[in-house]
């Protein structure tokens, strides 16, 4: 791989670290108008829309692949990966997320690095560095600080936790199943299907949960237009949002980033996104950043970022004697 295109992928990892802060900042805002569930149907709706009109394009086709048909032999593995994410994943982080701000939110979900090689080591015997396990230790010592810090104060409420906690475990799900299925499908092929299977596990749950509650939320927002309140077209920026760079970019480049750099330096990146969430929720949800936030924070990413180092190492040697 080329030093050009290795700066490529990079950037693109850092612009989907980016959407994914920005992510529950914008998630946080939705929820004051609208359902969890009916937020996630919008957003894999816009998504898969947008991912099918990218199909068409060999401008893009080029970049993140082809779309791919799943072999019937792979049908099981690709709702697999539906079921763990956007399914499981989404539902546990959009209702976790009325119970916890969005900077305490991806504080938790940002353990998915860390608890990934574990459960990968109990489920399908991988390796785990003793490094690994020590900041799985310390990033659930930094959750566990801010869940006992002032829940009024951080925002940390312990059921919102136990919900986003769900969601850490869903991903992990994902990422094995993720590393089962053929190299041969592209991320566009993967991260597509993965949000049309999705779309279809959601449609039950949001005809029979949250349909009936919905329109009086719509007449709110209708109401709020009438009165010449901006919410109802905030609303409708921040779901557009959600659904073009989270739900599609973002995991379009972040499945090409694992299967270009490998799941360890690419997921070394997902450290930035507890910071980006923390930032822009001060700056745009007008959160206060606690010493609490700033201690945890700095505890998980720390544990985060010694899981990591071990690997990083190896890779740095390894590519030292290839030359």
């Amino acid at each position: 791989m080329n030093k050009a295109s290795d700066a490529s992928v990079y950037f693109q990892l850092l612009l989907a670290m980016f959407f994914f802060g920005l992510s529950f900042v914008f998630t946080s805002f939705s929820l004051r108008f609208l359902p969890p569930v009916t937020i996630i149907v919008v957003r894999l709706i816009i998504s898969t829309m947008m991912l099918l009109a990218f199909s068409r394009l060999s401008m893009v086709t080029r970049i993140v692949g082809e779309l791919q048909r799943p072999a019937r032999g792979n049908v099981r593995l690709f709702l697999l990966l539906a079921l763990f994410q956007p399914f499981l994943y989404f539902l546990a982080e959009n209702t976790g997320m009325l119970y916890a701000s969005p900077a305490i939110a991806s504080i938790v979900v940002g353990t998915i690095p860390v608890a990934t090689p574990l459960f990968a080591w109990l489920i399908i015997r991988e390796h785990v560095e003793a490094a690994t396990v020590f900041g799985a230790v310390l990033s659930f010592t930094g959750v566990l600080f801010l869940v006992l810090a002032d829940a009024e104060e951080t925002g940390a409420d312990p059921l919102g936790v136990a919900l986003l906690s769900g969601a850490v475990i869903a991903a992990v799900g994902y990422s094995i199943v993720l590393r089962m299925l053929p190299e041969h499908y592209s991320a566009l092929t993967i991260v597509t299907w993965q949000n049309l299977f999705g779309l279809l596990f959601f449609l039950p749950v949001f005809f029979g949960v949250d349909f009936a509650r919905l329109a009086p939320r719509l007449s709110e927002i209708e109401g709020s237009v009438s009165g010449g309140a901006p919410s109802a077209l905030v609303l409708a920026g921040a779901l557009l949002f959600l659904g073009v760079f989270p739900s599609s970019l973002s995991f379009v480049f972040l499945s090409r980033g694992i299967r270009t750099l490998g799941a360890t330096r690419a997921n070394v990146m997902t450290n930035l996104v507890p910071v980006i969430a923390a930032l822009f929720s001060a700056l745009v949800l007008g959160e206060r950043i606690t010493l609490a936030t700033v201690a945890g924070m700095a505890i998980v990413i720390s544990g985060v970022l010694l899981s990591q180092l071990t690997r990083l190492r190896r890779s740095r040697r390894q590519a030292a004697i290839r030359g």
